[in-house]
């Protein structure tokens, strides 16, 4: 199938998100408009982040979509001309005091159809606190740690929206629940 053709985009701030709306010309000759959100080109970054034994962090938030707290993987934007490792990094530590020097790229996704962002998600090992959490305006992170086997529950159960981040740690996360 080819790509669509662009026909026009446009960009409206609405609060603190970024919202393109696009026109493309349809296969069928027909034009259509498609609202997405996120600034484009945009990256997104979260770290399945374990403690020296084997825990995972977990960055608990209530979320305003589903209108439920959930087990959330620590992460953020990547500011512009950010490393994306220095950006999950960054995050880790702001949402959690956690810091980690064994860090592994695990892969990018697109969370869904209509985010113009990619989300990149990495795995850090043997992360201790080192600080408290340095939290932005609105933002409220309640800090907890569960075993693999509970990671792997919420992200087959809906507990938690990087669930695909688990699914790229497959490997890595067998060889920690050996010792569960």
């Amino acid at each position: 199938m080819p790509a669509w053709k662009k026909l026009s985009q446009k960009v409206e701030n609405v609060g603190y998100r970024v919202l393109t709306i696009k026109r493309f010309l349809m296969p069928d000759g027909s034009e259509h408009e498609f609202t997405t959100y996120g600034k484009n080109d945009s990256q997104d970054v979260a770290v399945i982040a374990i403690t020296r034994d084997n825990k995972v962090i977990i960055a608990r938030q209530f979320r305003a979509g589903p209108e439920r707290v959930m087990d959330e993987l620590p992460g953020g934007r990547a500011d512009d001309g950010e490393e994306l490792q220095e950006a999950a990094l960054r995050e880790l530590a702001e949402e959690t005091g956690y810091r980690s020097s064994n860090v592994e790229y695990l892969g990018f996704a697109y969370r869904d159809a209509y985010k113009n962002s990619t989300s990149n998600y990495f795995i850090a090992y043997d992360c201790v606190k080192t600080s408290d959490q340095k939290l932005e305006q609105g933002e409220f992170v309640e800090v907890i740690t569960i075993t693999v086997k509970r990671l792997r529950d919420n992200a087959r159960n809906g507990n938690m929206t990087d669930a695909v981040a688990v699914l790229m740690a497959d490997k890595h996360l067998n060889s920690l629940t050996k010792s569960e």
